[in-house]
């Protein structure tokens, strides 16, 4: 290699480059500010744009994460953004119902249907 090329090449290790390869970010990571079985808001300051979809991993303490497809409904440019929950599996369903109960007795139905039946 010319000594040229060694100059403008200073990494110790080989790089790739991969559409297929993702990244979620660990820290610092987006908190819920308010959350109810039709959706959630998120406190970020990188928010998406308005009618983008995601999937969300919503983490309590105690368990598993609860997995929803969101649709970003409104969008508060440098705080967060309101985010719809448009499809979860019935398990995880009840799991945020049984979550939303315990945390706030009288707020959730525990019957009846919701967004999703």
């Amino acid at each position: 290699m010319p000594s040229q090329d060694r100059e403008r090449e200073r990494r110790l290790s080989a790089r790739i480059s991969d559409e297929t390869i993702h990244i979620e970010y660990v820290a610092p990571s987006p908190h819920v500010r308010d959350l109810s079985i039709s959706g959630c808001y998120i406190l970020d300051a990188r928010t998406l744009q308005r009618g983008q979809q995601l999937q969300l991993r919503i983490r309590f303490e105690d368990g598993d994460p609860i997995v929803a497809g969101g649709m970003v409904r409104r969008v508060d440019a440098g705080v967060g953004m309101a985010v719809e929950f448009i499809q979860m599996d019935a398990n995880d369903r009840h799991r945020l119902k049984e979550y939303l109960l315990k945390a706030s007795p009288g707020s959730v139905s525990p019957a009846g249907t919701d967004i999703f039946e």
